[in-house]
């Protein structure tokens, strides 16, 4: 009883407590080989990294990269020596225009470091500088995401004087084969083009040698591949290019008004104006476009002159059938000479393209050298009979009573061809001795006209010779009536004394032509 008793306490109290002592001594032996572990660990890391900080001391760290070149893990004197090898491939290539050709863009010569003693200064110091502010504490960082990029700038030595020798022996560089520019200008008047043209400027190769050895030094010391002297200005350029405002609106306005087209109708005559006559009338002279507007002046009168048949002698065939020539008083066809001279400069001016006739100051009924027509009044002075026609066809015919003969001869009725002045009706013919109203009053030349005359008991014959008029024709009533109908202004009144003028009165020399004063309608 006392031996279970035992073994029970036993396996109660001390069993249990003698198994919990073992393990917690392999705890302790584990945490202690751990420690032990970890600080070997550390000494291994702290002695990488103190290798590391020492090795970075003098090496730049990786990712590193100067002026283009990879670096990473190189000592300072390898750097330098290859940043100042890159010198030995450097080359400067100068461009501008061919002397001969001026085409752009060609390489005028190139520049290499031998040519000019080229050489870099400073790169020592500046790279051992670089290193010297790199944090070697820092290289770990580096390795895992840092990137390190550098442009170093180095001095430049050359010789200034060998590369103005070297830019001066190039051809495009040499005074003899430089050709100036030259400003844009006007042609000639051109009758291929009929009108002037823009010449366009030429373009020079002279270059401006002091401006260009600058820019070529300044491109070698900032380690440039090439400059081009054209764009940088070193060129001399024409003042007047072909682009010019001026120069474009001078030749603008020849050509505008060279491009004057104006067909006349002058008096069934067909005159063109155009480039073949402007040519000689349009001028640039400097910066002025001219017109020779007395050639207007002339080429107006000319034609005038030539087509113009008022005032001419004309011929006509009479009723009987016979010829005789008359002089123009007042008919045919009057250029207004000043109205068209200025009607036309002003139609050149504006570049214009009409057809037209000239301005009129007086009007025949029908165009060309013949321009009576067909419809008139043909008063036959010696026979004293009035023909009407119309339209080629004869649709009245009278009997009258012209000028005496026997008076001053200022009463004769003049002879020719007139036109009809205008008409009215209810008139006065008021004159030194008398006051006469008339129904119908047709002035053809002055105080000349044709007119109703009821005081007359009869008409024709001979009459006019003792006991005519003071120079208008007399009408019968009825007849004057109808002839009123068929007249207005301009219409051709043709007066002709076949056998000659029967005058017999006293010797006076003939008033001028419009003074006449006679007859005088009042209203």
């Amino acid at each position: 009883m006392e031996e279970k008793q035992t073994g029970e306490l036993a396996g109660a109290g001390d069993i249990p407590k003698a198994k919990k002592k073992k393990p917690k001594s392999k705890k302790k032996k584990f945490l202690i080989a751990l420690i032990l572990m970890l600080i070997a660990v550390l000494a291994v890391a702290a002695y990488l990294y103190y290798r590391g900080t020492v090795y970075y001391q003098t090496h730049f760290f990786p990712n590193t990269n100067i002026n283009g070149m990879d670096c990473g893990d190189m000592e300072a004197a390898p750097v330098i020596d290859a940043l100042e090898a890159c010198i030995d491939g450097y080359a400067l290539a100068v461009l501008g225009r061919d002397y001969k050709t001026g085409e752009t863009d060609v390489v005028l010569g190139v520049i290499g470091p031998e040519d000019i003693g080229l050489s870099y200064m400073g790169t020592r110091e500046a790279v051992e500088t670089l290193l010297q502010q790199q944090n070697e504490f820092m290289w770990i960082e580096a390795y895992l995401d840092g990137r390190y990029v550098y442009s170093l700038e180095q001095g430049i030595s050359f010789d200034e004087e060998l590369l103005e020798s070297i830019v001066k022996s190039w051809d495009a560089c040499k005074k003899k084969n430089m050709r100036r520019s030259e400003d844009a200008y006007i042609s000639e008047y051109s009758d291929e083009l009929g009108g002037y043209e823009i010449i366009p400027e030429t373009i020079g190769t002279e270059i401006d040698l002091e401006n260009a050895f600058s820019l070529i030094a300044e491109a070698v010391k900032a380690q440039e591949a090439s400059v081009d002297l054209e764009k940088l200005g070193c060129y001399q350029e024409a003042t007047v290019k072909s682009d010019d405002k001026q120069l474009n609106r001078i030749v603008n306005t020849a050509n505008r008004w060279l491009g004057t087209k104006v067909v006349y109708d002058w008096n069934g005559n067909r005159v063109v104006v155009d480039k073949e006559i402007l040519k000689e009338w349009v001028s640039i002279e400097g910066k002025k476009v001219l017109l020779d507007e007395e050639a207007v002046d002339a080429f107006v009168k000319e034609q005038a002159a030539a087509y113009d048949t008022y005032g001419r002698r004309k011929n006509f065939v009479t009723t009987y059938g016979y010829e005789i020539s008359l002089p123009g008083r007042n008919y045919g066809w009057k250029t207004d000479v000043a109205g068209e001279i200025k009607e036309l400069t002003e139609l050149i001016y504006q570049g214009s393209n009409i057809e037209k006739e000239p301005l009129y100051s007086v009007r025949a009924r029908q165009k060309g050298s013949n321009d009576i027509g067909n419809s008139y009044l043909e008063a036959d002075l010696n026979s004293q009979h009035l023909y009407l026609y119309q339209d080629g066809n004869l649709v009245l015919e009278t009997d009258f009573v012209s000028g005496t003969m026997v008076s001053d001869f200022g009463c004769v009725t003049p002879d020719g061809i007139f036109g009809m002045l205008y008409k009215s009706t209810d008139a006065v013919l008021v004159g030194e001795t008398y006051r006469t109203p008339v129904k119908y009053w047709m002035p053809f030349y002055g105080n000349y006209g044709l007119h109703d005359a009821n005081w007359r008991g009869e008409f024709g014959g001979d009459i006019f010779v003792t006991n005519g008029s003071h120079g208008c024709i007399n009408l019968p009533p009825s007849m004057a009536a109808q002839i009123y109908q068929y007249v207005s202004e301009g219409f051709p009144v043709i007066c002709y004394y076949p056998q000659g003028i029967p005058y017999i009165g006293p010797p006076v020399v003939p008033p001028p032509e419009g003074d006449i004063v006679e007859e005088v309608p009042v209203e």
